[in-house]
């Protein structure tokens, strides 16, 4: 090889390592814009985000027009703009990203499932409702090629996106069915006290519940509340809520000393982790009152009464007695 020869293949290499390195650079920073922009989408500050995934889709623009890094800018992007109700810019995002996804991975591809589910809940707080039933389908089937018909990610896209569609809409036997086949799903595939097995039951008891179906809803919050309380620290807004309604749901039947049991329950589970004095306590009370009411047991509810007023720092007055007249 020639002296000029060595000189130019030396230059190339040169150039090559400076090439590689600018190209490492480049990514360097938008990993970091991508990093930080998550950051702040995780503490709730979506501007910040916005701001931080606009610079890092900026730098984005060294790489290939259809790379996966584009894609994952987009989305980010997308996310950060619904955070903020910017609904129009996240659409935007959103299609941008799916776009290259689907040049790079085809369109059933399993790593698509996300953006098509971001595009239909974008939807349906829109009021979209047909575009947004597209979108879930969409990532439904592919869920169902890549894990099979029978797979746990299969039910909760059933539960927790078309379902939660069709209750918006009050498709109400469509509803039911979603949920059944979710948890017959979750019933063959998960241990028996599996956390998705016991959303998918209060799922189905809340459902029945709110249709007054209160025969129906309570043996699936009986099954589901041993299982989610376990989730959630003593005394959590979410499993008093559902020993409330558990309770009411019992009422509701007539079947008094269950729902009494059920209230003294979340009452003890209250005055344990919150104090005897805490405004729940009251709360508890009062389903007490209630149920010792119907039954006609005035002076156990005039006691519950008295206890619950002294809690509220209310002053307490014997309620005149009236004689239990049945339901």
């Amino acid at each position: 090889m020639t002296h000029g020869r060595r000189l130019l293949a030396k230059l190339v290499a040169a150039v090559a390592l400076l090439c590689a390195g600018a190209a490492h650079a480049d990514e360097a920073i938008w990993r970091n814009h991508m990093a930080t922009a998550a950051e702040a989408a995780k503490r709730g500050d979506h501007a910040a985000a916005v701001q931080l995934y606009n610079a890092a889709a900026k730098q984005a623009q060294v790489f290939d027009a259809n790379d996966v890094r584009q894609a994952a800018t987009f989305y980010g992007l997308a996310q950060a703009y619904r955070a903020q109700h910017e609904y129009a810019p996240a659409e935007k995002n959103y299609l941008r990203a799916l776009a290259i996804l689907e040049a790079v991975n085809g369109v059933t591809h399993e790593r698509n499932a996300s953006v098509l589910t971001g595009l239909a809940d974008l939807y349906r707080v829109q009021g979209r409702y047909a575009d947004a039933e597209s979108y879930y389908k969409r990532e439904l089937a592919i869920i169902e090629k890549t894990h099979g018909p029978e797979h746990p990610a299969v039910a909760q896209a059933l539960s927790n996106n078309l379902a939660a569609l069709y209750r918006v809409q009050m498709r109400r036997a469509e509803v039911e069915a979603l949920y059944l086949r979710a948890l017959a799903i979750l019933e063959k595939t998960v241990p028996a006290t599996d956390s998705r097995l016991g959303l998918a039951l209060i799922d189905l008891a809340e459902w029945y519940q709110g249709l007054q179906r209160h025969a129906d809803a309570e043996p699936y919050y009986r099954r589901g509340i041993p299982i989610v309380e376990k989730l959630f620290p003593p005394a959590h807004p979410r499993v008093l809520l559902l020993l409330n309604d558990w309770g009411q749901v019992r009422q509701l039947q007539g079947r008094y000393a269950e729902a009494e049991s059920v209230y003294k329950m979340m009452l003890a589970i209250i005055e344990k982790a919150q104090g005897p004095r805490h405004p729940n306590v009251g709360v508890a009370l009062n389903n007490l009152v209630g149920v010792y009411e119907v039954q006609g047991r005035q002076a156990e509810a005039d006691a519950a009464r008295k206890r619950m007023l002294e809690v509220a720092n209310i002053p307490f007055r014997v309620q005149p007695y009236v004689p239990y007249q049945g339901r």
